[in-house]
């Protein structure tokens, strides 16, 4: 075989490894993150988790300053980072939350 079309099929290899690589580590850095409004704020930190995240204080929606004791009493109503939203593993995340008796 031909030395020259032997090292542009080598270098053209190594290039498209590269590049698969690179999409690779960047899609393993980045997750997007689900959608937990209307879901009971317990339910809603399992699922961040099993995505990775850490879960920040959430904040109460009435703004009173509130805090979850007894998280499944609780339902979220917004999110922070927004659902969809392409965000590296183990960032924090945070929930807006309201009583389920407000």
């Amino acid at each position: 075989m031909n030395k020259k079309f032997l090292i542009a099929a080598a270098a053209l290899t190594l290039v498209g490894s590269t590049l698969s690589f690179g999409q690779t580590a960047q899609a393993a850095t980045c997750v997007k993150v689900k959608s937990v409004i209307g879901k009971n704020y317990q339910t809603a930190q399992d699922i961040w988790r099993a995505q990775g995240f850490a879960v920040l204080p959430a904040k109460d929606g009435t703004g009173r300053g509130r805090s979850a004791w007894i998280d499944s009493n609780w339902f979220v109503t917004g999110q922070t980072p927004k659902a969809g939203s392409c965000v590296k593993k183990y960032s924090g995340v945070r929930a807006t939350i309201l009583k389920y008796t407000d």
